[in-house]
């Protein structure tokens, strides 16, 4: 408040000394006329000073209504020094209040405005008015607008970072870019949207920021983390080496040398090149990019340590550099208390969080919160904080709108935050999460202008954290994270038994079964978490190509076998299979009439058919069902029919039974011919 009250008396003094260039621009408060003028900024000078007082600004009008419109001019109005970084945020939406006018111009150009046509139109505007102050850094607000016949038409506002001197101590910044897209294809392979080929053509998300980072890794020494979502890397693989999608119901075939296709081999090699670079702190995401919580608590935390090294080993396979394993981005920002113990176990030290994952409490006068906050008592694992007023910049439909502008704007609130606290030593986390969906022209602009920013000192996640250490831990927020149902669940662990079985059964090494296991993986992603029908299709599969191998493996013994012996008695059994791949296997006959359930083990080939002759023991005759077992070698049934066992073999001990009934039945019939006693 007392800073407020000291600029209070330059403002006014600014405010008479410009009257001369106000009168030479419109009316502050006057608006743009309702007209369907659209006007998008392409480039402007990152920041400017006494040595550096040519602003250059190049915007792109198009004209999307039905009239021409003739004598165009542009007007160029700078405001007066935003004092607080909540005025910095209102001058980006509107004229500010009060409106005080440092320096203001007009350009005219020649030509009209055709209906549905565009047109690019470049400035240098010298920053040397009296009204800028010579002795303190700021931010001054400019207002472009485009006129026709004198009257505004459409306006963009940007701001004009002014700095009268190097600054000596300039904010330490971790910024983390995260790369992901959700999985878009079908377990067969088949991309099923074109949102990855979107985003990869020239002015999308994912090929803007490969080839920003890529620029970033050779034209500066800026630090930089960047966590990468495996599924991407895969996906960009499929796409580069050909693939089909489907759309509408109609099936289109890419060829390797397809313009998506060579879009995504162009980000494969960008992404390889900043991941080369030694100022490139790479991390994995999971492979499948599950949410955490949603595992844990599904009974499937075994799945996330390999979760976590499939995801890291494809990372280091395709970007040929190893993930540091001691930092993450936890997908989609989930976590919960039990995630942070089960993280902390495994080695992570540093998560990246979302805005709003942990309480943070309220600092004096409104000022930025510490960037690095704990998230166990011991401290051994702490949370990456994004700064929520950067957060709340970047989430601004204007950044959106006009990608330019919006990286503009966020470096005018990364130097307004600075603006705060200039001489202080301060840390401060700037997070681009996976949901951050922003065009590609985004990324350059603000990459550069970060790296090149004297305000700002970029630092990895590792220094930050040393740097600036965390006191007492901030609780984690409120939250219900989303789980699988549990059938969902229950399908996943029974496939994967199956895979096991499967995996056991193989005599020559093969990927297939860690191909199967991998679709289990992607059934996990945080992705199918609203759309669990997409991800069961994941499940099935798998479940579907591991029982048909199961299947093509039957034993035959008849419907009727009849033996004649009790002891040796023989039982033949037909084994075949018409799987693609030898198998090895056992074949079991069990009931509770064999005296020792025979087995034996061999190997089929593909086409195999075999006959297998028992030796039984048999505790009784009669009529009987005996069952017959195929086993994989880690115990599981994968087959299972039965016979029936007919014995006609004599027991001897009913034998002798019958015997010597008939023997005593014979002796009491003789007596009768016994002669009598008389008396």
């Amino acid at each position: 408040m007392r800073r407020l009250l000291a600029l209070l008396p330059a403002a006014i003094l600014l405010a008479s000394a410009v009257a001369p260039a106000s009168a030479q621009s419109p009316s502050p408060s006057a608006s743009p006329a309702a007209t369907a003028v659209r006007l998008q900024l392409l480039e402007q000078t990152a920041w400017n000073g006494p040595q550096r007082s040519a602003l250059e600004l190049r915007f792109r009008a198009t004209n999307e209504g039905a009239a021409a419109l003739g004598e165009l001019t542009i007007g160029l109005t700078l405001y007066g020094r935003s004092l607080s970084r909540t005025a910095y945020e209102a001058s980006l939406l509107a004229d500010p209040v009060p409106a005080v006018v440092v320096q203001a111009d007009t350009f005219a150009r020649e030509g009209p405005l055709e209906p549905g046509a565009s047109r690019v139109f470049e400035l240098t505007f010298a920053l040397d008015a009296p009204g800028i102050d010579p002795t303190s850094s700021g931010i001054y607000p400019l207002k472009v607008d485009l006129r026709s016949d004198g009257t505004p038409v459409a306006a963009i506002r940007t701001p004009v970072i002014y700095l009268v001197r190097v600054p000596e101590q300039p904010i330490a910044l971790s910024w983390t870019v995260v790369l992901h897209h959700p999985i878009a294809f079908r377990p067969d392979g088949v991309f099923t949207s074109t949102s990855l080929e979107e985003e990869l053509a020239p002015g999308g998300r994912i090929g803007g920021l490969s080839k920003a980072l890529a620029e970033l890794a050779t034209t500066s020494v800026a630090p930089i983390d960047v966590a990468v979502s495996p599924v991407l890397l895969q996906q960009l693989i499929q796409m580069r080496d050909g693939y089909s999608i489907e759309i509408g119901g109609q099936i289109r075939q890419v060829p390797p040398e397809g313009p998506s296709a060579s879009e995504a081999a162009e980000a494969l090699d960008q992404l390889r090149v900043a991941a080369s670079s030694p100022q490139v702190a790479l991390s994995a995401m999971p492979l499948a990019a599950p949410q955490i919580p949603s595992l844990i608590s599904g009974g499937l935390a075994r799945d996330l340590d390999v979760q976590l090294a499939r995801g890291r080993a494809l990372v280091e396979s395709v970007l040929e550099v190893t993930p540091d394993a001691t930092v993450l981005r936890p997908s989609g920002g989930a976590l919960d208390a039990l995630s942070l113990e089960v993280l902390a176990d495994r080695g992570v030290e540093i998560l990246a969080l979302d805005t709003g994952t942990v309480e943070t409490p309220l600092q004096p006068l409104g000022f930025a919160p510490p960037p690095v906050t704990a998230l166990r008592e011991d401290a051994e694992l702490v949370g990456l904080v994004p700064n929520p007023a950067v957060s709340a910049v970047l989430s601004m439909p204007i950044v959106s709108a006009d990608p330019v502008l919006g990286a503009h704007a966020v470096l005018g609130e990364l130097a307004a935050i600075w603006q705060e606290q200039p001489g202080e030593a301060r840390g401060l986390a700037m997070i681009l999460p996976e949901t951050l969906d922003l065009p590609g022209g985004f990324y350059g602009t603000l990459l550069r202008g970060v790296a090149g920013a004297p305000w700002l000192k970029p630092v990895s996640a590792h220094d930050l954290a040393a740097s600036f250490p965390p006191g007492n831990p901030d609780a984690l927020a409120a939250s219900s994270p989303a789980s699988f149902d549990p059938a969902y669940v229950a399908e996943i662990k029974e496939t994967r038994r199956s895979i096991d079985a499967y995996r056991s059964m193989l005599t020559d090494g093969s990927d297939e079964p860690d191909r199967l296991d991998t679709q289990l993986l992607l059934a996990e992603s945080g992705d199918f978490l609203n759309d669990p029908t997409t991800g069961f299709a994941f499940v099935t599969s798998a479940s579907d190509q591991v029982g048909a191998v199961f299947d093509a493996v039957t034993a035959d013994a008849g419907e009727i076998v009849t033996v004649t012996s009790r002891s040796g008695a023989n039982l033949p059994v037909r084994v075949t299979s018409e799987a693609a791949e030898p198998l090895r296997v056992s074949v079991a006959l069990v009931s509770e009439r064999l005296v020792t359930p025979p087995s034996e083990d061999l190997v089929l080939q593909p086409g195999d058919a075999r006959t297998l002759t028992f030796d039984v023991d048999l505790k009784t005759t009669g009529k009987f069902e005996v069952e017959i077992w195929v086993i994989a070698p880690g115990g599981r049934v994968i087959e299972k029919t039965s016979v029936v066992v007919r014995s006609t073999a004599y027991n001897r001990i009913a034998l002798i039974i019958t015997i010597a009934s008939a023997l005593v039945l014979v002796l009491v019939w003789a007596r009768r011919f016994l002669p009598r006693r008389t008396t």
